[in-house]
Protein backbone atom coordinates (compact mmCIF):
# COMPACT_ATOMS: atom_id res chain seq x y z
CA UNK A 1 0.00 0.00 0.00
CA UNK A 2 1.45 3.32 -0.91
CA UNK A 3 0.88 6.92 0.26
CA UNK A 4 -1.34 7.24 -3.60
CA UNK A 5 -3.56 4.39 -2.49
CA UNK A 6 -4.81 6.40 0.91
CA UNK A 7 -7.28 9.20 0.33
CA UNK A 8 -7.88 12.42 2.59
CA UNK A 9 -11.36 12.80 3.90
CA UNK A 10 -13.06 15.25 6.16
CA UNK A 11 -15.12 13.87 8.93
CA UNK A 12 -16.65 15.70 12.12
CA UNK A 13 -17.75 14.32 15.22
CA UNK A 14 -21.74 13.03 14.48
CA UNK A 15 -24.08 15.04 15.46
CA UNK A 16 -26.54 13.36 17.56
CA UNK A 17 -28.86 15.61 17.63
CA UNK A 18 -30.32 14.60 14.47
CA UNK A 19 -31.34 10.82 13.79
CA UNK A 20 -29.67 8.68 10.62
CA UNK A 21 -32.20 9.84 8.02
CA UNK A 22 -32.01 13.43 9.20
CA UNK A 23 -28.27 13.61 9.17
CA UNK A 24 -28.00 11.92 5.46
CA UNK A 25 -30.84 14.40 3.89
CA UNK A 26 -28.56 17.24 5.48
CA UNK A 27 -25.66 16.05 2.84
CA UNK A 28 -23.97 13.33 5.35
CA UNK A 29 -23.48 9.26 5.97
CA UNK A 30 -23.56 8.79 9.52
CA UNK A 31 -20.60 6.41 9.84
CA UNK A 32 -18.45 4.42 12.78
CA UNK A 33 -15.02 4.45 13.23
CA UNK A 34 -13.65 1.40 15.28
CA UNK A 35 -10.46 -0.59 15.72
CA UNK A 36 -8.66 -2.93 18.74
CA UNK A 37 -8.51 -1.78 21.69
CA UNK A 38 -10.36 1.53 20.78
CA UNK A 39 -13.72 2.39 22.08
CA UNK A 40 -15.96 2.63 18.55
CA UNK A 41 -16.35 6.45 17.71
CA UNK A 42 -19.71 8.14 15.94
CA UNK A 43 -18.55 10.15 13.20
CA UNK A 44 -19.95 11.80 10.19
CA UNK A 45 -18.79 11.87 6.18
CA UNK A 46 -19.88 14.47 3.39
CA UNK A 47 -22.06 12.55 1.38
CA UNK A 48 -20.88 13.66 -1.88
CA UNK A 49 -17.37 13.71 -0.82
CA UNK A 50 -16.98 9.94 0.18
CA UNK A 51 -19.40 8.72 -2.91
CA UNK A 52 -17.47 9.86 -5.43
CA UNK A 53 -14.08 8.23 -4.17
CA UNK A 54 -15.65 4.90 -3.63
CA UNK A 55 -16.84 4.94 -6.39
CA UNK A 56 -13.80 5.54 -7.71
CA UNK A 57 -12.09 2.52 -6.37
CA UNK A 58 -10.74 4.32 -3.01
CA UNK A 59 -10.70 1.98 -0.03
CA UNK A 60 -8.31 3.33 2.06
CA UNK A 61 -8.84 6.40 3.60
CA UNK A 62 -7.29 9.50 6.36
CA UNK A 63 -9.87 10.57 8.37
CA UNK A 64 -8.87 14.51 8.89
CA UNK A 65 -10.57 16.61 11.39
CA UNK A 66 -10.51 14.67 14.47
CA UNK A 67 -8.23 15.12 17.58
CA UNK A 68 -5.88 12.64 16.00
CA UNK A 69 -6.24 11.74 11.88
CA UNK A 70 -6.95 8.05 11.63
CA UNK A 71 -5.75 5.94 8.52
CA UNK A 72 -8.83 3.42 8.25
CA UNK A 73 -10.49 0.89 5.89
CA UNK A 74 -14.24 1.28 4.68
CA UNK A 75 -14.51 -2.25 6.46
CA UNK A 76 -18.35 -2.49 5.42
CA UNK A 77 -20.98 -0.56 4.46
CA UNK A 78 -25.17 -0.25 4.29
CA UNK A 79 -26.21 0.49 0.71
CA UNK A 80 -29.97 1.27 -0.11
CA UNK A 81 -30.66 -1.52 -2.10
CA UNK A 82 -33.13 0.36 -4.20
CA UNK A 83 -31.43 3.70 -4.90
CA UNK A 84 -27.73 2.57 -4.54
CA UNK A 85 -27.01 5.69 -1.64
CA UNK A 86 -24.72 5.01 1.27
CA UNK A 87 -26.52 4.50 4.46
CA UNK A 88 -23.76 3.54 6.99
CA UNK A 89 -20.12 3.40 7.02
CA UNK A 90 -17.89 1.11 9.37
CA UNK A 91 -14.44 2.20 9.54
CA UNK A 92 -11.67 0.02 10.49
CA UNK A 93 -8.39 1.71 12.07
CA UNK A 94 -5.81 0.38 10.52
CA UNK A 95 -2.58 -0.33 13.46
CA UNK A 96 0.82 0.16 12.76
CA UNK A 97 1.69 -3.33 13.41
CA UNK A 98 2.82 -6.09 11.10
CA UNK A 99 0.13 -8.10 11.43
CA UNK A 100 -2.52 -5.15 9.98
CA UNK A 101 0.05 -4.38 7.44
CA UNK A 102 -0.19 -7.95 6.08
CA UNK A 103 -3.84 -7.37 6.32
CA UNK A 104 -3.88 -4.67 4.20
CA UNK A 105 -1.52 -6.20 1.64
CA UNK A 106 -3.83 -9.47 1.50
CA UNK A 107 -7.17 -7.55 0.58
CA UNK A 108 -5.23 -5.34 -1.87
CA UNK A 109 -3.87 -8.71 -3.82
CA UNK A 110 -7.44 -10.35 -3.49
Amino acid sequence: MTSQDIHPIAVTERDTTLNPRELRSAGFIPATMYGKGLDAQNIQVRSHEFTQMFRKGARFFKLEGLSADATVKAHQLQVDPIRQDILNIEFLVMSKDNEAKKEVAASIVH
